[in-house]
This record gives structure tokens, sequence and C-alpha cells, in this order.
């Protein structure tokens, strides 16, 4: 097992480019932003308006095993995020899982029911299936604003495909209610992830002496583009951007269309695919 990185450089997903770093994580931590705001009343009441949330992600590894061989990869790596563009990354290559929850799941569940994983194609081009094993952690949320999360072990995956998707349970029961689509995926596997602003220009790798070097990068993932991939978010497949697949200079960030690639590439044809896609989605519901 190793952590890695994947990118596509052309917005369309015409190549897609692996960081193998070909050994595990020095350090792996999430932080969280929330952004909320409070009101009292005049009688001592509390009340929370919660807008934005969402993880931090801070990926750091010292003396990488590879070494430069590795290291001169994260130059690209860089500049693709820096332009506003996306990348995945997973601290264990064989477990990376992620899959949309198919909606109704009932506060108290144990038994959750999944679409397919969509990013299968790219961690698992050989459809070897990959999974979570029992016993491991993963995470259920769905998008801003005010998100739900929360961490669960896997009590049983027998009925669970990577490719298929299926059935599966949890060690205990849902602590929420969730009436919107929700994502599960196996805790230290991020889909979608993009650079956060204040980051923007600092090396992601640095060196000692031009001989040893380290990985120090910090991510945030990108919810809307990330739902894009959920069949049951399919009304809002065409309700993007007006930048994708364009260099950005100004303007909005690139937002993925769920099919191409990490970030997708927007152009009347595009549109018009987006549009059969959500059909199809809508007809083979499960």
């Amino acid at each position: 097992m190793s952590a890695r990185f994947y990118f596509y450089p052309e917005p369309n997903g015409s190549h897609l480019v692996t960081i193998d770093l070909t050994e595990d994580l020095g350090e792996l931590y999430s932080d969280y932003l929330v952004n909320a705001v409070d009101g009292i009343s005049i009688t001592g009441g509390m009340q929370r308006s919660v807008g934005r949330m969402g993880e931090i992600v801070n990926i750091q590894r010292d003396r990488l095993l590879l070494g430069e061989k590795v290291a001169y990869k994260f130059m690209a790596l860089q500049n693709h995020l820096d332009r506003g563009y996306s990348c995945m990354f997973t601290a264990d290559h064989t477990k990376s899982w992620a899959a949309p929850l198919k909606n109704g799941m009932v506060v108290g569940s144990t038994e959750l029911d999944t679409y397919p994983n969509p990013f299968n194609n790219i961690v698992d081009p050989s459809l070897s299936g990959l999974l979570p094993a029992t016993g491991d952690y993963i995470t259920i949320e769905t998008a801003p604003p005010a998100m739900l999360s929360e961490q669960h072990t896997f009590s049983s995956t027998g009925g669970i495909s990577s490719v298929l998707g299926g059935k599966f349970t949890i060690d205990d029961r849902l602590n929420f209610q969730y009436n919107v689509p929700a994502f599960a995926r196996w805790y230290r596997f991020w889909p979608i992830l993009k650079r956060p602003q204040g980051h923007i220009g600092k090396n992601i790798i640095t060196n000692e002496g031009g001989r040893l070097f380290s990985l120090n990068l910090t991510l945030m993932p990108d919810y809307r583009t990330l739902f894009t991939f959920h069949p049951d978010d399919y009304d809002e497949i065409t309700d993007i951007g007006p930048n994708l697949g364009k260099e950005v200079g100004v303007g909005d960030l690139p937002d993925g269309l769920g099919y191409l690639g990490l970030d997708g590439d927007q152009n009347s044809g595009d549109r018009e695919y987006s549009r059969e896609l959500a059909k199809l989605f809508q007809r083979t519901r499960w």
C-alpha cells in the first residue's frame, strides 16, 4: 500500500497523471472550516445560522523515499492546483473507495445502500474491486451549507461491489436523518480536492541541501464538484459555472461536470451529454 495523488492536467480528462509515493505518509490530519453567525435574543435564547463548512486536509511526508525522482512530479501538480483545478488523494491506494449513497437513509439505520464508485476507473483500472476492509473507518457526509458528517466502521462488506454498488452495514446506527444526497468514502480518501487561496504559490516540496525532499500540502474538498458525481444530484449537473476547461485567470474557479476527468470540459456538446447522462441516471436508478 502507498499514498497516491491523481490529477488530469488537461481538464477534458484526456490524460491521467498518478504520483505514487511508494510509502505511507508521515502525517495526515484534518482541521475544519465553519462559517456561522449566532443570534442571541433578549431572553437569552441562542440561534445559529450555519453556511459554508468543510474539511481542511494537511498532508506531510518528510524525506521522501524516492527523493528527487518523485519530487519533481509535484511541480506540475502544484501549477495545476494553483490555477484552480482539482486532484484526488488517497493515503492507501488499496482502499480508494467512495460511493454515492442512495437517498432515504433513516436515522438509526445500520444498513446502507450505494451506487457504484464513480472514481473506480481512475484508482482501479484493472477493476479488481478496491474496498475498505471490515473494521476500517468510513466517513458519511453531505454537501454544505450546514453539511452533515459522521464516521463509522465497516461491519460487513459482503454485499457491496465498487463496480456495481450494493449494500453494506456499519458498526453503529446513523446519527442523522439524511434527506439530501450523501457520499460514503474511506476516511483517508478524498476524490476532489483543491488548494486554498492562502496557500497559492507556496512550494509543496522543500529540500535539504538539494538531496532530501519533503512534501507539505494543504487541500480542501470541493463539495459542489464532488456531488456532480452523485446520481441523485443529476438536476444540478447542467447548473454549473462558465469557466470549465478554460485557463483560469479571473472569474469563478472551475467546477466539474462529473463525467470528464475531475474538472470537466464545458462546451455545447458537453452540456447535451450532461442532459443525456442525467436521463440515464434517472432511468437506471436502483
